[in-house]
């Protein structure tokens, strides 16, 4: 809430369309996605914010070239 990092997004270069980027919680419950490149989890789940923990995320992408590109890895929620 402080204006630096309140929401976590990918940095998009050279990415045509964004297929998905979704975060996941430790039990694999989906907590937050989007296809829309402007928009970031904000660390809540139905607008309760979520406890500090590790969470998974992945996106899936396509360049203008048509490759597709996927990534994932993890982050920490601090409060």
């Amino acid at each position: 809430g402080d204006g630096l990092n309140d929401d976590l997004k990918p940095k998009y270069y050279g990415i045509k369309t964004l297929d998905y980027f979704i975060v996941y919680n430790r039990w694999g419950q989906k907590v937050f996605e989007t296809k829309d490149m402007s928009k970031g989890w904000d660390g809540k789940l139905k607008g309760i914010p979520q406890a500090t923990g590790t969470f998974v995320w992945i996106v899936q992408a396509t360049d203008y070239v048509g490759e597709v590109l996927k990534q994932k890895g993890t982050v920490v929620l601090i409060k």
